[in-house]
């Protein structure tokens, strides 16, 4: 537990005797080489998982005075993520990432009944759209879908529409948004209108269409980051950006969050 959980996160590429040894010290116990070789098995893996639900359980007392406004709207609070990270190269054939071998986790859980909705382990280059959109089957009426924006997809926020479901979504920022003026539909200005917005401040707008496809939005809130914001922004991806070795140029009219309900 404590070399999985509260190491520094470079498990798969220390030693076993330099493990070992981080043992000795965190904790005075004596364990060879091939002692702690051999209790990394199926029964390990059970374990970590048990922890792992149980602090998820343990967490649920502390939103329970929040839940009960929820359970009034929504059957089920699903919050859907992902993560990825490097593996040896020895696992190259079964999981591959962008650069080196790789593993990505999604992870979707219902926040108001504590249940584990789905635990799916892929290779890192897999998408999270591609994945969204093939468990759609599981979705029910009234289930509110929280997603960050690599999970976005058109096609998946229609299909939990159509099936009597919610869905809280950052936007893409080369989504096409179109209003109502006059009677006719336009293209939304993100640019003049961020110019229009201080620091911080927010605009909501109902009744709005997105994409090619003209996909129906109840409801679209637009923010002008921060300057800080767009600066941690900027620095994530440009991180990410590198991580997939291409150059990335900002562009002003991108200063910009917006979500749709």
């Amino acid at each position: 537990m404590t070399l999985c959980a509260w190491g520094d996160g470079s498990l798969a590429k220390q030693s076993l005797q330099r493990l070992c040894a981080a043992l000795t010290l965190w904790h005075g116990c004596s364990l060879s080489s091939e002692g702690l070789n051999q209790r990394f098995t199926d029964r390990a893996v059970a374990f970590l998982r048990e922890v792992f639900f149980l602090l998820l359980l343990h967490q649920r007392p502390l939103l329970l005075s929040a839940m009960e406004t929820y359970r009034t709207c929504f059957t089920r609070l699903r919050i859907l993520d992902s993560t990825s990270f490097l593996v040896p190269a020895d696992y190259g054939e079964d999981y591959r990432g962008s650069v080196s071998s790789g593993v990505k986790i999604q992870f979707e859980y219902d926040l108001l009944s504590g249940a584990c909705l789905q635990l799916c382990v892929q290779s890192a280059n897999d998408s999270d759209a591609r994945f969204a959109y093939h468990a759609q089957h599981t979705i029910l009426p009234n289930d509110l879908c929280i997603r960050d924006l690599g999970f976005f997809s058109v096609a998946a926020l229609a299909e939990i529409d159509a099936r009597g479901a919610y869905y809280i979504t950052r936007l893409r920022s080369d989504m096409k948004v179109y209003i109502k003026e006059n009677g006719q539909w336009k293209e939304w200005d993100w640019e003049s209108l961020g110019n229009q917005l201080e620091e911080g401040e927010s605009v909501e707008m109902e009744h709005v269409y997105i994409g090619h496809e003209r996909l129906y939005v109840p409801r679209l809130v637009f923010r002008r980051l921060t300057a800080e914001e767009w600066q941690k922004r900027m620095a994530y991806v440009r991180k990410k950006e590198k991580e997939k070795g291409r150059r990335w140029h900002a562009k002003p009219s991108n200063k910009r969050n917006t979500t749709s309900y």
